[in-house]
């Protein structure tokens, strides 16, 4: 089957304590968008990564950069205000092709050490007949519900009802095309593509996902990625 995904990279760095773009910022002397393409040029026959507007060229220099390492084709366009519209944009161009993907993976460079295992166990769930699948991981905190005005603390919540999501989420190409027509169409606003999906009528599975495919969004988070990179 022919693969393509689109990479969200228009994040902004502000939690990270960074004055650039989230994905730009170094790990181990390597941008996180060059870790995260690393990982999906191993699936992916194209690859569009949506960059923040005004930073094109500089995400297109990471991508020429490693050119000479990868038969992957990798494209660059503008990204949205929005992780959604950021994606649509993706979709955009990948349909602008003269042929488009059986399936797409929408990954987040935030997430850029998802080792490539969990990207492929996905992939294998969506090539076995899913509309979606998503890999996901069980949680190891005590939740509660949100405190109330005063601050008292919200009643327990059963952990094990209840899943961490994670990227790269895999889509039949008409299931992730319809899913955002859907959307754009009655107004829907979502954080992930399979909660669109959901909700346009398509089932999504759910597989394995890994704890390096965490969110980096802290600098707390960085310390973690640095060691992945140096160790792995």
């Amino acid at each position: 089957m022919t693969i393509a995904a689109v990479l969200t990279a228009a994040g902004a760095g502000v939690r990270l304590g960074k004055n650039q773009p989230k994905a730009l910022v170094h790990v181990a002397g390597r941008p996180l968008v060059a870790w995260a393409l690393d990982n999906v040029c191993d699936v992916a026959d194209v690859v569009v990564v949506t960059a923040p507007a005004g930073h094109e060229d500089a995400f297109a220099e990471v991508v020429g950069g490693l050119a000479h390492a990868r038969t992957t084709e990798v494209l660059v366009v503008t990204g949205g205000e929005t992780r959604q519209r950021s994606v649509y944009a993706g979709i955009h161009a990948l349909d602008s092709r003269s042929a488009h993907p059986e399936v797409v993976l929408v990954h987040d460079a935030a997430r850029a050490f998802q080792p490539v295992v969990t990207m492929r166990l996905a992939l294998a769930a969506v090539d076995a007949g899913a509309d979606g699948a998503v890999p996901v991981l069980p949680l190891v905190d005590t939740l509660v519900a949100v405190p109330d005005a005063d601050g008292v603390m919200g009643a327990g919540v059963d952990r094990d009802s209840f899943r961490a999501v994670q990227t790269p989420q895999v889509f039949r190409w008409d299931v992730l095309t319809d899913s955002h027509a859907q959307a754009q169409q009655n107004g829907w606003e979502a954080t992930d593509d399979a909660s669109l999906a959901r909700e346009a009528g398509f089932t999504v599975m759910a597989t394995e996902g890994h704890p390096h495919g965490m969110k980096i969004t802290t600098a707390a988070d960085l310390a973690l990625a640095t060691h992945i990179a140096e160790t792995s």
